[in-house]
């Protein structure tokens, strides 16, 4: 049989925790089974790097050219894992199909250093925390990889387009604070003005700005990405907030619905540029990618107002009943969703002659309506139940919807609890959802074809606000360039494994990552732990300090200016936990303080991730709570 060779070049740009991996692919001879490898890669050497390089950097693979074409594989769905070598040399085509073999296996006693291909489920919660859980739904089982406490409760957030930067509005403070989703700490906080209530929050396409509407404030806050600060505050109606971008992020809508109008603006001067009048208190507000027009729902209105951006005028208005308190398009932009919570109902819009083609009843008290490919998920506030319609069904105007199971009590159970962000969230996959149920504190997994969810997901005795994934697979940034961010905590060779489906390829390759310079190196053992509650019984209802004291193993002197003491407590087998971020109190002295649930004998871990001590390192400390 015939070979035909690819040869890749393989440029990582990378310091210590910080590579980027580039692939990309140069065609050789002709032939009908091709057969792919690549050149040995260069070293990381982050002497040649710039030194003020992030601690993230992004795994970039840019597959084989089309055999018959010339051109980049797009479209694709690559997998990929990064794993340390045991050995120094490199694997043969038949041991990288094993290692892939055993990695798509799913065992938890095989698992790679980095999964390039799962995802982070996000749950916005009542006790002012955010959870980032490993869902490992193959496995039903949910996993508690980090809790970042907020100082405040959050209203809602928005995602910048690395997936590196979260921007969650608090009311509560008049402020947005900034979380680094790969540290998974709080690394900014913008204010909104004194006395504001920031809500709503919305991402300009292009990624420049992040939009927060100010409730029971005539103004809106735009926040440049670039610096995390406060760009400007924009004059506008009236009530609260609702925003909407064109596809080319040259104009802002927002809705103000104690003003009766919509204010548009211009991202570029970030100025008001019109006033538009719309029925009765509108906040429900959407652009159509195929009509290129705004959209805008009234709650006590009985018309869908139509703006054309080009003329920032009222072009068309659509008669509907009143109640419609979301407003979505579909992924193709032409067929919109209105959702009215009085009525139960949902009307779909074609974009194409403005009007409604089809109402159909829905589960009691919808609020939100969230898309896969295939269906529109409708999410309800007075029954435990959402609605699911096809989207194939659209065009003809025959579409039923299916009420499916997602939980044990309906959202009106916690009814001071009912947010503005998204409840529900696809997968990466496309054809499955999470849904997040707050008096339940669960989060449920539905693939589409079911009549239940597969599965559910434990939120830890925390009642969810609000549900984002985060993808960490490798996706499309550039046509053929497949990236996501990563971070490697610590130097060393790895074997990178990739397996794309068409064309079947599967390969592996060696990454050499050197030690940063930015990081002290160590020997010996790291710290010495002794915990000073031990032995100690605490009361339930009254807040308890817990105390460690760090010192040098081998100088037995006290370990100062930690800033990364992070203190694990867990009620077995895990029903309950929190992450807390210990404070020094001086001397090697680092303590936290936490009120538990309920009685009963729960665990305490440390670790110290700057001096290599992780939580499974250390024994756990027994803590009986009476």
């Amino acid at each position: 049989m015939r070979r035909r060779s690819f040869y890749a070049t393989l440029r990582v740009v990378a310091m210590f925790a910080v590579p980027a991996l580039i692939v990309s692919a140069q065609s050789g001879q002709q032939s009908d089974k091709p057969f792919y490898r690549t050149k040995p890669p260069a070293t990381a050497n982050p002497d040649t790097e710039k030194p003020d390089t992030a601690k993230t950097d992004t795994a970039k693979t840019k597959p084989p050219s089309s055999i018959s074409q010339g051109q980049p594989l797009t479209g694709i769905r690559p997998l990929g894992w990064i794993n340390s070598r045991s050995s120094e040399r490199v694997p043969t085509d038949g041991e990288c199909k094993d290692t892939i073999r055993s990695f798509l296996g799913g065992l938890l006693s095989v698992r790679p250093d980095i999964d390039l291909n799962g995802y982070q489920m996000l749950t916005l919660n009542h006790d002012k925390t955010i959870s980032v859980i490993n869902p490992q739904v193959s496995f039903s089982i949910t996993k508690l990889e980090g809790l970042i406490t907020l100082p405040g409760s959050g209203a809602d957030w928005a995602l910048s387009n690395d997936k590196e930067s979260l921007y969650v509005t608090i009311p509560d403070k008049s402020a947005v604070v900034v979380i680094n989703t790969i540290k998974r700490k709080i690394v900014g906080a913008v204010s909104t003005g004194e006395k504001t209530k920031p809500m709503r929050t919305a991402l300009q396409p292009g990624g420049r700005y992040v939009w927060v509407g100010l409730d029971d404030s005539p103004s809106v806050a735009v926040i440049e990405t670039a610096a995390n600060k406060l760009a400007a505050t924009i004059e506008v109606g009236a009530g609260l907030h609702n925003i909407a971008f064109t596809s080319d992020g040259r104009f802002a809508y927002v809705t103000n619905s104690a003003s009766d109008t919509v204010s548009a603006i211009d991202t570029k001067t970030l100025s008001k540029v019109a006033e538009i009048k719309v029925a009765k208190t509108p906040v429900p507000v959407a652009y159509s990618s195929a009509s290129n027009f705004i959209y805008v729902a009234a709650i006590n209105g009985a018309e869908i107002t139509v703006i054309d951006p080009a003329r920032q005028q009222v072009v068309a208005t659509i008669p509907a009943r009143r109640g419609i308190v979301a407003l979505r398009f579909e992924p193709a932009g032409r067929y919109g969703f209105a959702v009215n919570q009085i009525e139960s109902e949902v009307s779909v819009i074609d974009s194409s002659t403005s009007k409604i083609i089809g109402s159909v009843a829905v589960a009691k008290g919808p609020d939100q309506v969230v898309f896969t490919r295939g269906y529109a998920y409708v999410r309800a506030t007075e029954s435990e139940k959402f609605s699911l319609i096809g989207l194939s069904d659209i065009k003809n105007g025959k579409f039923q919807p299916v009420n499916i199971q997602a939980g044990q009590l309906p959202a009106s159970e916690a009814s001071g609890e009912i947010g503005v962000a998204s409840m529900i969230a696809p997968t990466p996959e496309g054809n499955s959802v999470m849904i997040a149920n707050t008096p339940d504190s669960t989060v449920y997994y539905y693939v589409e074809g079911m009549m239940a969810p597969m599965g559910s997901f434990s939120n830890y005795k925390r009642r969810p606000h609000a549900l984002m994934l985060i993808d960490r697979s490798l996706t499309e940034t550039l046509p053929g360039v497949y990236s996501t961010p990563i971070k490697l905590r610590k130097p060393g060779r790895f074997n990178v494994a990739v397996l794309t489906d068409q064309p079947r390829l599967t390969h592996c390759f060696q990454l050499d990552v050197a030690q940063s310079p930015n990081s002290k190196r160590r020997t010996g053992a790291a710290i010495a732990v002794e915990p000073l509650f031990k032995g100690k019984q605490l009361k339930l209802g009254k807040p308890a300090t817990l105390t460690f004291k760090i010192t040098d193993p081998v100088t037995n002197e006290p370990v100062k200016g930690l800033k990364d003491v992070q203190v694990l407590i867990v009620e077995p087998p895990g029903v309950w936990q929190t992450r807390l971020w210990a404070k020094e109190a001086g001397d090697g002295i680092y303590e936290v303080t936490q009120d538990f649930p309920e009685a009963g004998l729960y665990r305490v871990m440390l670790q110290v991730e700057s001096r290599g001590v992780m939580f499974n390192h250390l024994p756990f400390v027994s803590v009986p709570v009476n």
